[in-house]
């Protein structure tokens, strides 16, 4: 051994001597790295290093750490650094733990990371930013070291430029609260990726604001993180500029400018964005702060006017601005008497609000009576079965119309349009459309009404000897409506089974009782009394007729094409555009010419002026019995031909009443559900059954698209609110008593009222659920109309005041959780209670099933998850050895070496292993809406909404598990269940920690959350049981759902959580939804609940299966990332595809 090895070793030992006086872990990792760095560093440079080493330890009592994260760290750094440089690196650290052994020890810990993003010149630099946050307090010591901390992630976005201006705001906003500086930073972390390129010029703007009102920083990177995110690129640096002036010149609100710039850039045509900004700016540079109140402005302005005719009221609104901030702030709110002036000359568009008083004088006019004028978004929000908030309608007693008319180009014509829609409405009113009475007789044909069965007793007198046969051999005699039982009975005969008569809260619900196919009804009865009301309008009001003939041609032009309809809504389609006045290039389908002769004679009679309301009913009656007999099938182009014009077809012209045989219709009517099968309510061989309508090929039949000017027609309902109207002004009933309502009977009208079944079917939510929230609705609209409430029975409520007190959890596993109120803007503490259940145990046959009727798509879905394994690693760059050369970092150093720089040493890069750290917990939706038929057509009439009463409530419950055990098709819950089953199976794969979790309810006390695999529980044989078990319950209340789920989540120890809700619809529950038609409420404490989990690490995702769903998504999840499922059936598939996204 040679003199310098003796020499080397004898400073070796005596370094490990001086170093065993700090507790054992120094020596330990010292000892670790000087076994990998002995050979790599020469004697000199090591000896050195250890030195540093021993200097830091010996600085303080607790500075010992910081060596020991010294020695943790040097093999890793000294990989990246030369060997001068790797000495500077460790000085700095020494330098830093004379500050504070804190500072130092999260140096060391970040360095390794850290240098793999930072050139070696820049060490000092940004030691030195990091340092500059620390005053020698434990908060500012906090800050400092998460500012070293962060400093990888940071960089991988920030140029070192950057990083150091973002360490100047924060040290400028730590002066003021260490708190707001490290929220600060944890949200730049987040915000920054998402806005590279604008990062400097927003971190500029943050600082000025933390300079002029620091306490906005908090709302200034929420807003950015909400509004700038969502922004194009090209226009988030004008709209960050516009707001950094604006704050230097004195207006505070920076995240409102963000919030509402995005806003308004986002909702105008992308060629307008940037002279919108450029408007603006000029506004900044002459009242700074009238621009914000522009930028809030811009939607509504464009409402009533074009962009360039918008431009002409800014140029006006500047000569204003130069007068004083304040006359601009006015001009620029909308608020002058100037600014509205001139809108309303460049305006052609007519405001309900300003000339309301002018159209009540006119249905004054016209009907002699005082008529009350609304928008029709005010009927829309009272939710009780009106769900157009800009078409026009009446309820009998107020006429509805849009709050805005913007058609034409004149104002006049737009106000005519006004005049045309009221005088229509005001039709309805006037002209008897709600006071139909079913015992009165039609003037124009032989009434089939009193001759007619209706629907309901023939399903009930079907229902009740289908229960007789099942009790006896032979089926037993069955009297319906007067009519004979069957000459011959066997003498084994029962006795004849009574149907007692239905009883209807209106004349129209026992008039659309009469058919089976009701919507089809209402459509033909609407087209019909839409046509009797024109034509008294033609008749009487010919001054209006001008702008009436002008608005029904642009009506025809705004119709569909009538070849791209089936059949049946193709002779509908028909019947409306002859309502129009449509006469040349009539096309039908070739084979229902004769069809259309008879539904265009029906529109004929009804116009005459003789047409009572009676009239209409009865032709309805004759187009339903005429347009039930036509398949709802495709037609081809070339199987359309045009009808001849009217006047060909007058052979009977003097004979208004033989489009059909009445005796036909009766017969027809009495086949549509015959209770036995047999006799005289048999249909004839050849004829349409019910069953037969459903033929191969045909498609489910949709009700036509409104006609604007005649907008919602609901005459049950407003039959019901006028007799209520009548009932308050005296009138009786026959027997001259006030005949109260029940809750009962409005269920039973709202279930099968025609109206209510379109809105079920086609509207956003539908089912019962929807149903019981309009009920309560109607209720409350009812007693209005009955001050003294005489009539009105309703029933006790049977869940918790939504309006009362916080909730207390008394029981083993109940919790308790707040909910967000968006209108007040703060917190209903304990507000809702969680009752957290253990699934019940099914059979395990559902899930090998799946498995088994899915082999290809396991097997595929596997492959995928299988693929996971290689993205566990991450390619690493800057390394001294690897796999290939760093493309990057290769030209680096040819550069440094161009201009005499020292070269990086580290030129490759390889693959490090990356484990996966990941929890994840299936949120599902078990409303009673999943129980909806995926296929339509076998979609069940069921009802399966929960009623208030829990002794109904428990029939409900019995009737439709004994439901579920007849079903033979697939709902959405059962391809939710696969969906789950399928990804279950891949998970164990990769073996990511997961839990799947259901919930519903019932009010805001019962909150039911289903546990069916919890995240620490390994799969057994019991998780398949559960799963079997899943069904649809009740309602949908989605944020103490999430809250609870979010809970759970945040005590799992994972780098990356997610919650992944799964749900068919919008978020609803009693008292929950019952703002409007919008349901406001529900959707934003569920977007509250969804920024809670997000604060918690964790990262959401929404998967609806709802079509309607974008409309409150675009709320609920706007930051947040979803996916509506257009088709349910690609579920199971999608839903791995979907995991493996968001994970990896």
């Amino acid at each position: 051994m040679t003199s310098s090895d003796d020499a080397k070793q004898n400073a070796i030992e005596m370094t490990r001597k001086e170093l065993d006086q700090f507790p054992a872990p120094v020596l330990e990792r010292y000892e670790i790295a000087l076994e990998k760095l002995n050979g790599r560093l020469a004697d000199e440079t090591c000896q050195l290093w250890a030195q540093e080493g021993l200097e830091i330890a010996s600085k303080t009592v607790r500075s010992w750490e910081a060596a020991a994260e010294f020695f943790d760290a040097s093999v890793a750094v000294q990989r990246q650094l030369p060997s001068g440089q790797f000495l500077k690196w460790a000085k700095t650290g020494t330098s830093l733990c004379e500050d504070s052994p804190s500072l130092a020890v999260a140096y060391f810990k970040s360095s390794p990371k850290a240098m793999l993003r930072l050139r070696p010149r820049y060490i000092d630099d940004w030691a030195n930013v990091c340092r500059a946050l620390y005053r020698g307090t434990w908060k500012s010591s906090a800050l400092a070291c998460r500012l070293f901390e962060a400093t990888p992630d940071l960089l991988e976005t920030l140029s070192f430029e950057e990083f150091c201006h973002f360490g100047e705001f924060l040290e400028i906003l730590s002066r003021r609260s260490y708190d707001q500086a490290g929220d600060a930073l944890g949200a730049g972390i987040d915000l920054f990726p998402k806005i590279t390129g604008d990062v400097d010029r927003f971190i500029n703007l943050a600082q000025i604001v933390a300079e002029k009102s620091w306490r906005e920083t908090a709302v200034l990177f929420d807003s950015a993180t909400a509004s700038l995110v969502e922004l194009g690129a090209p226009h988030r640096a004008p709209l960050i500029s516009l707001a950094r002036r604006l704050v230097i010149t004195g207006v505070s609100d920076a995240a409102g400018v963000l919030r509402d710039g995005a806003n308004t850039v986002n909702r105008i045509p992308t060629d307008n964005r940037d002279r919108l900004l450029e408007m603006t700016d000029g506004i900044a540079a002459v009242s700074a702060p009238a621009a914000p109140e522009f930028l809030k402005i811009v939607p509504e302005i464009l409402e009533r006017v074009t962009f360039d005719q918008m431009g002409q009221w800014q140029t006006e609104g500047l000569r204003t601005a130069r007068e004083s901030d304040e006359a601009a702030v006015t001009y620029f709110k909308l608020q002058s008497p100037a600014s509205q002036e001139i809108l309303d000359s460049l305006s052609s568009s007519i405001e309900l609000s300003r000339v309301r008083d002018v159209i009540q004088m006119y249905c004054l006019a016209l009907t002699g009576r005082t008529i009350d004028v609304q928008a029709a978004a005010a009927l829309a929000e009272k939710n009780i079965g009106w769900f157009q908030g800009e078409l026009p309608t009446t309820e009998g007693t107020t006429i509805y119309m849009p709050s805005v008319i913007n058609r034409y180009t004149t104002k006049d014509e737009n106000f005519g349009f006004f005049k045309v829609i009221s005088t229509h409405q005001i039709g309805h009113i006037e002209f008897g459309s709600f006071a139909f009475d079913f015992n009165i007789e039609s003037t124009l044909f032989d009434d089939l009404r009193p001759r007619l069965p209706g629907a309901s007793e023939l399903r009930a007198a079907k229902a009740a000897d289908e229960a007789e046969k099942k009790a006896a051999l032979t089926p037993p005699q069955v009297v319906v409506f007067g009519h004979e039982p069957p000459s011959e009975p066997t003498p084994e005969a029962a006795e004849p089974v009574a149907v007692a008569p239905r009883e209807f809260l209106t004349d129209m619900s026992r008039f659309f009782d009469l058919f089976q196919e009701r919507r089809l009804a209402l459509d033909a009865f609407t087209v019909l009394e839409s046509s009797r009301i024109d034509g008294y309008v033609e008749e009487l009001y010919p001054g209006v007729m001008t702008m009436y003939d002008m608005v029904r041609t642009a009506s025809l032009e705004a119709r569909p094409d009538v070849t791209d309809l089936p059949a049946r809504e193709a002779l509908v389609e028909f019947m409306i555009r002859v309502s129009l006045g449509q006469v040349d290039e009539m096309l039908v389908p070739s084979e229902h010419l004769d069809v259309a002769r008879k539904l265009r004679k029906l529109i004929r009679q009804v116009t005459s002026a003789e047409a009572i309301v009676e009239d209409a009913a009865e032709a309805a009656i004759r187009a339903y019995s005429i347009l039930i007999d036509v398949k709802n099938e495709e037609v081809d182009d070339d199987d359309f031909e045009q009808l001849e014009p009217e006047d060909e077809d007058d052979e009977t012209a003097e004979d208004e009443d033989d489009v059909v045989d009445p005796e036909e219709v009766i017969q027809q009517f009495m086949g549509q559900a015959s209770p036995d099968g047999e006799g005289e309510g048999e249909p004839e061989e050849g004829e349409s059954s019910e069953q037969d309508l459903e033929g191969e090929g045909e498609e489910d039949y949709s009700s036509p698209q409104e006609v604007d000017y005649r907008g919602e027609f609901k005459p049950e309902l407003s039959q019901l609110l006028s007799q209520m109207q009548m009932m308050e002004n005296g009138e009786m009933s026959e027997s001259g008593e006030m005949e109260p309502i029940t809750q009962e009977q409005l269920e039973e009208m709202m279930k099968n009222a025609p109206e209510m079944d379109m809105e079920q079917t086609e509207g956003e939510e539908g089912g019962d659920q929807e149903v019981s929230e309009m009920i309560e609705n109607l209720m409350k609209e009812l007693q209005k109309r009955d001050p003294e409430n005489q009539q009105f029975q309703p029933g006790p409520s049977q869940h918790v005041d939504e309006d009362g007190g916080p909730l207390t959890a008394t029981e083993p596993e109940t919790f308790t959780y707040p909910e967000w109120d968006f209108r007040a803007n703060e917190y209903k503490p304990n507000w809702c209670m969680v009752h957290e259940k253990i699934m019940a145990d099914g059979e395990p046959n559902f899930f090998r099933e799946t498995l088994a009727d899915n082999s290809g798509l396991v097997a595929q879905i596997r492959r995928q998850f299988e693929l996971v394994i290689p993205e566990m690693y991450r390619k690493q760059k800057r390394l001294e050895d690897g796999e290939e050369y760093d493309l990057d970092s290769v030209l680096e150093a040819l550069i440094d070496l161009k201009i005499g720089v020292s070269p990086e040493e580290k030129l490759y890069w390889r693959r490090n292993k990356n484990e996966r750290s990941v929890a994840v917990a299936f949120l599902l939706d078990l409303s009673a809406s999943t129980a909806e038929a995926i296929d339509d057509a076998k979609k069940p009439s069921d009802d399966w909404g929960a009623p208030d009463d829990p002794v109904e409530y428990m029939v409900w419950l019995r009737s439709r598990r004994s439901e579920g055990l007849r079903r033979t098709y697939k709902r959405i819950v059962d391809v939710e269940k696969e969906g789950i089953t399928l990804l279950v199976n891949s998970l164990e794969t990769i073996g990511d920690m997961y839990g799947i979790y259901g919930f519903s309810g019932y009010g805001r006390e019962n909150v039911e959350f289903y546990t069916i695999k919890d995240i620490d529980e390994k799969f057994s044989d019991m998780v398949p049981r559960r799963i079997d078990r899943i069904a649809p319950l009740h309602a949908t209340r989605m944020g103490p759902a999430i809250r609870h789920t979010a809970a759970k989540l945040n005590e799992v120890e994972a780098r990356s959580k997610f919650l992944f809700l799964i749900s068919d619809g919008r978020p609803q529950d009693r008292g929950y939804s019952r703002e409007g038609v919008e349901k406001e409420y529900a959707v934003h404490d569920t977007r509250q609940s969804l920024i809670e989990a997000r604060n918690m690490g964790i990262t959401p995702f929404c998967l609806t299966v709802d079509k309607a769903g974008h409309d409150y998504m675009k709320t609920m999840m706007e930051d947040f990332s979803y996916e509506v499922l257009p088709d349910i059936s690609l579920l199971p598939k999608r839903l791995p595809q979907l995991y493996r996204n968001l994970t990896t």
